[in-house]
């Protein structure tokens, strides 16, 4: 709560002494007798504070609520209340608050975002440059042959390339499209997956799809495929980089708790260490040899673009489980 300013304490102080004063002198003229017009002095100098503060409590809230924002403090929070207007103002300024704070926290996220992005991109364009400025130096300088020059052209080439797919990899990711959200047969879009997977996978890894019955999904078809298409491309590269040869498992399963669109996808691979967890949705962060490390980023901004979350979790050495939650 905030303090009453102390001149406007003393002014108020001086009118509740004014008016027991008139009502003590009233009292005396009707021959009430000093010790009941004492008593009415008191009880009316008590009175008149107790409507000032009933007066000033509601611009002291508002005038601390606008001080939390000021102060960028995101821990206040006003209490219940019995009065149905006071509660309902406390509650849209303490939705508002929390609203302040999300809003800060997102900004704080995003800027860590895209300075990771930007020194990512500057630590890869140096390494992919600096040898095409010391190759084409080298040239300017020196006689080559025919065939040397074709060798040199040819890494040239090479980094060239390289580069290109790095900057396509970021215009992927920073270029979703909106979604086109309608209602989607869920086991129809799983079927289309198994079809997908069932002559593409070895001997060693079994892919098994489990889906409610009658699930519907309000979202865009295209952009939740792409997302399961990740991660289960990603199970299976995992586990057959780091399974040691043992027979992968990988489960999708599609489910409606509470009402709510779930789809999970499960692996008997290696696990993610608990560090882990969140740094692989980091834009170009991967584990795996020649991979982009940007699937699971992309995933990630797909379902925050639908309102949901996509989430990872895992015991070291017992496999992961992806959740999207709708």
């Amino acid at each position: 709560m905030i303090q009453r300013n102390y001149h406007q304490y003393i002014l108020i102080l001086a009118i509740a002494l004014v008016l027991s004063g008139c009502l003590t002198a009233s009292a005396i003229i009707l021959g009430w007798g000093w010790p009941i017009a004492t008593i009415t002095a008191f009880l009316s100098f008590l009175l008149i504070m107790k409507l000032w503060d009933a007066a000033s409590f509601i611009p002291n809230q508002v005038e601390s609520f606008l001080s939390s924002l000021l102060n960028k403090d995101s821990m206040t929070r006003f209490p219940l209340s019995n009065d149905k207007g006071l509660q309902q103002m406390y509650q849209n300024m303490n939705r508002i608050l929390v609203g302040y704070s999300q809003t800060q926290l997102d900004l704080e996220t995003k800027r860590m975002y895209y300075d990771r992005i930007l020194r990512i991109m500057t630590h890869e364009l140096r390494n992919s440059i600096t040898p095409l400025i010391t190759l084409s130096e080298d040239m300017m300088t020196n006689e080559y042959t025919k065939e040397d020059s074709n060798e040199a052209i040819s890494v040239i080439n090479e980094q060239c390339t390289a580069i290109k797919h790095f900057l396509d990899s970021y215009y992927e990711l920073t270029h979703l499209p909106k979604p086109e959200i309608k209602e989607v047969d869920v086991k129809s879009m799983l079927q289309h997956l198994e079809r997908l997977y069932s002559g593409s996978c070895s001997d060693k890894m079994n892919i098994t799809f489990i889906c409610a019955q009658g699930m519907k999904m309000m979202c865009d078809e295209k952009m939740i495929g792409q997302v399961m298409n990740n991660l289960i491309k990603n199970a299976i590269e995992i586990i057959n980089i780091y399974g040691d040869g043992k027979i992968g498992e990988v489960t999708v399963t599609a489910s409606s708790p509470n009402g709510k669109s779930r789809i999970t996808v499960s692996d008997n691979g290696p696990g993610i260490p608990s560090n882990k967890l969140e740094e692989i949705f980091l834009p170009f962060y991967t584990s795996k040899p020649g991979g982009s490390g940007i699937g699971l980023s992309i995933s990630r901004q797909i379902l925050q673009l639908h309102g949901g979350t996509l989430s990872c979790y895992s015991t070291e050495g017992e496999g992961a489980t992806f959740v999207i939650d709708l």
